[in-house]
């Protein structure tokens, strides 16, 4: 009795060990549902290209964001030649030259911002009108030191902020250290000129339109369509003349007046990426004792200059309050290449005396 018990327990402990082993295959085997993979999406990341700040005068890149969108700032610089060497000389983003009378030129250095300004800028002299059209049409603030009967009653009649040394003494100071004439001798700062901008509560922000003064070629420069040009000289008068000459390498015109190197009171030689000359009538006004001029700033023809190369240009102004627009001659807004440019406002007549080579 006692062996069919072990007999019956063997069998049943063989069968319970054969039942787990079906259902360990079984399972093994894929008895139980796989739960199904699933692969996560590849996820791309894309970077947006960093956002490039230029100055709206220059198209160089790097400039300040805070400043974006500020009014630009004009100082009337004599070139007399007890005022030489300048203060200042090769500071601005852009250098305007007109013949005020007699034959002498003065210049309109431009920023983009009061910030710009160097330490000592000068020597700073009077306005004429037609320097506070271009003023008027970039809505600049203008600087200079007294001005003519019409620029006078211009300033009277015009929404034209400016800060005069005849009336705003404090914002200047005068270099007697050279020995020349008092009228050669004053000078302003740009601490002194953003002090007279917070003074006198001058809004900082251009008015709408105004803004893009100039085109620029940002993706590189350009070389121009009408042939090389390597030197070129720019006639004012028969007094006044400029000769350009490229040096390759830095890709500059360095500037020279009269034969000899047109430098800065520091020594540094006036130079320039683009130079545009432009060409209007100039006449004497009628009975002005002291030979005062006028300039017909409607429209023009002219001549840009840049990179070794240069092309024939069409310009346009108009009221004053209009801004000075170039053009190519497809009749397209003019791009420049990127950097400094002077801008030579010439009489007609001398267009025969200026020369590219």
């Amino acid at each position: 009795m006692a062996k069919l018990k072990k007999t019956r327990f063997m069998k049943t402990l063989s069968l319970v060990f054969a039942l787990t082993l079906t259902v360990t295959a079984f399972t093994g085997c894929g008895g139980k549902e796989e739960e199904p993979t699933t692969t996560e999406p590849t996820t791309v990341i894309t970077t947006e290209p960093p956002v490039v700040y230029r100055n709206p005068l220059t198209g160089e890149a790097g400039y300040n964001e805070a400043l974006l969108g500020n009014r630009p700032v004009m100082v009337v610089v004599e070139n007399h030649p007890q005022a030489r060497p300048q203060w200042g000389l090769t500071s601005s983003d852009i250098v305007f030259e007109m013949v005020a009378e007699g034959g002498i030129t003065r210049m309109i250095l431009m920023y983009a911002d009061a910030s710009l300004l160097p330490d000592k800028i000068g020597p700073v002299r009077s306005a004429r009108h037609y320097f506070l059209d271009l003023a008027e049409g970039y809505d600049a603030i203008f600087t200079h030191f007294g001005q003519s009967t019409y620029a006078k009653t211009q300033l009277a009649n015009h929404d034209i902020d400016n800060i005069n040394g005849y009336v705003d003494g404090s914002y200047f100071s005068r270099d007697r250290s050279r020995n020349v004439d008092s009228e050669h001798t004053a000078y302003t700062t740009k601490d002194n000129i953003i002090k007279a901008i917070e003074d006198k509560e001058y809004r900082t922000t251009l008015k709408e339109g105004y803004d893009n003064a100039f085109q620029f070629n940002i993706d590189g420069n350009e070389v121009l369509a009408d042939g090389s040009c390597v030197s070129a000289t720019v006639s004012f008068s028969s007094s006044y003349t400029y000769t350009l000459n490229y040096d390759k390498q830095e890709n500059v015109y360095y500037s020279s007046l009269n034969g000899n190197p047109f430098v800065s009171s520091d020594g540094t030689q006036q130079n320039f990426q683009n130079i545009v000359i432009l060409y209007t009538d100039i006449s004497a006004i009628s009975g002005d004792a002291k030979n005062r001029v006028d300039f017909d700033l409607s429209k023009g023809s002219g001549t840009y200059i840049s990179n070794g190369s240069y092309c024939e240009i069409k310009w346009e102004k108009g009221d004053s309050t209009d801004m000075l627009k170039l053009y190519d001659s497809e009749g397209e807004e003019l791009k420049l290449n990127v950097g400094r440019t002077y801008i030579a406002i010439c009489d007609d007549s001398r267009e025969s005396k200026n020369t590219i080579s």
